[in-house]
């Protein structure tokens, strides 16, 4: 599972995290505190966050 974090400034994409950045929910939030100061919604910008996970099988040959 990791956290993906994308900021858009002014209704466009500005940028995204990697998806080996963010892997637990407590570096989420400390990135998100941090991202929330440095790119303000009153400056136009919006943080948005996508928790992916993938999943595997194990299966008969």
């Amino acid at each position: 599972m990791y956290y993906e974090i994308n900021v858009s400034l002014k209704g466009m994409h500005f940028f995204a995290t990697a998806e080996r950045s963010i892997n637990t929910p407590c570096k989420l939030e400390a990135v998100v505190n941090v991202f929330r100061e440095k790119f303000p919604e009153s400056e136009g910008f919006k943080i948005s966050v996508t928790e992916w996970r993938k999943q595997g099988k194990i299966i008969e040959i």
